[in-house]
């Protein structure tokens, strides 16, 4: 008999917050491990908030209602046979699940396949705004990972839980003695969804591959990507710096007006009635408009700084070849993609 928690290792959920609900202690054991810190991270990018979710509020069915997010697990010690191929000492054997062991999750009735990764984090993408250690390696990693989950494809290769062949379908799941299904809904009117969809957006507001939520912290950040490219600023012939500080001012103040509360202009009240939309989360209307905004302003720094570094380029080219025409193509190229991002922040064009 092989016991499951000696070859599942690599799926154990690390917790990086308490739970507040007993039933979701219970699948992390004493130790906080037993669903993964990816899982965590899926549910608070869904607008989660974990440690305020009550027992009273996780709905458990022997059967998944196939809505909102639904924890398979087991209520018993269990033993089931091993599928797939197996070494030759391994075939024919079961294996050992133990009580409270997470299977898979489901979102709206379908099991989860995920991929996270570490992205590397400077103080442009903290919201401090601190600089953060480097690792062992010498990078600079967060420690939060970021979690795309979904059906399976080419990049989605595991499940949250058990992870087992055989047992990775509902089909192949619900086979399992002892199967049961904590259902969490994901109504935003839940109290543990904070703001609902106004969370959802909040957290989804970009500035390039930082993220922000307030007008203060879009300016922090945008401060930071200016003066960076300013170390970077040789000769520019093309004069872009002014216009790209020009679009930086315009889209901080169309920030401050969104999400800021500070009173616009009339010409930066109307791009923001124009762009930001109409539905029944006006605030998340606002920080769906924010990031569009941020985005933007984004790939007009990308350009500035692709821009300035083929200025270098020509330069090193004048020294070595004696000529600056092997670089003019990417200096004259880059130059009209900032120009273009340039107009579509003019014209208040953000969607």
């Amino acid at each position: 008999m092989i016991k499951i928690k000696n070859i599942i290792k690599e799926h154990k959920i690390i917790v990086t917050e308490s739970f507040k609900a007993g039933k979701l202690r219970a699948l992390v054991g004493n130790q906080w491990s037993g669903l993964d810190s990816t899982f965590w991270s899926y549910g608070a990018k869904l607008g989660i908030e974990w440690d305020k979710i009550t027992d009273a509020e996780i709905e458990t069915n022997a059967k998944p209602k196939k809505k909102g997010i639904e924890i398979a697990y087991v209520d018993k010690d269990v033993s089931v046979p091993i599928k797939g191929k197996q070494p030759d000492y391994y075939r024919g054997s079961n294996i050992q699940i133990d009580k409270f062991t997470a299977i898979s999750v489901l979102k709206d009735g379908k099991p989860l396949w995920y991929t996270k990764s570490w992205k590397p984090i400077t103080n442009v993408m903290t919201a401090t705004g601190k600089v953060t250690k480097g690792t062992r390696y010498g990078g600079r990693r967060s420690n939060v990972p970021d979690v795309d989950a979904g059906s399976r494809t080419y990049s989605r290769s595991k499940q949250f839980g058990l992870n087992m062949i055989g047992y990775q379908s509902l089909s192949g799941m619900t086979s399992i003695p002892g199967i049961k299904f904590h259902h969490i809904s994901l109504e935003e009117d839940m109290p543990y969804m904070g703001a609902g969809i106004k969370r959802q957006m909040r957290q989804a507001a970009q500035f390039g591959a930082a993220k922000f939520t307030t007008n203060d912290e879009f300016k922090r950040i945008n401060d930071q990507y200016f003066n960076d490219l300013l170390k970077q600023r040789l000769n520019d012939p093309k004069k872009l710096g002014v216009k790209v500080k020009q679009a930086a001012k315009i889209c901080q103040d169309l920030i401050d007006g969104a999400i800021g509360g500070k009173k616009p202009s009339a010409k930066v009240k109307k791009i923001i009635g124009m762009q930001a939309g109409v539905s029944s989360s006006p605030e998340g209307d606002a920080y769906r408009f924010v990031s569009n905004v941020g985005s933007k302003l984004s790939r007009l720094y990308d350009n500035y700084g692709y821009y300035l570094r083929a200025l270098e380029k020509q330069k090193e080219d004048k020294i070595k070849y004696g000529t600056m025409d092997f670089s003019k193509g990417d200096v004259e190229s880059y130059a009209k993609d900032v120009q273009q991002y340039y107009n579509y922040i003019i014209k208040g064009d953000f969607r």
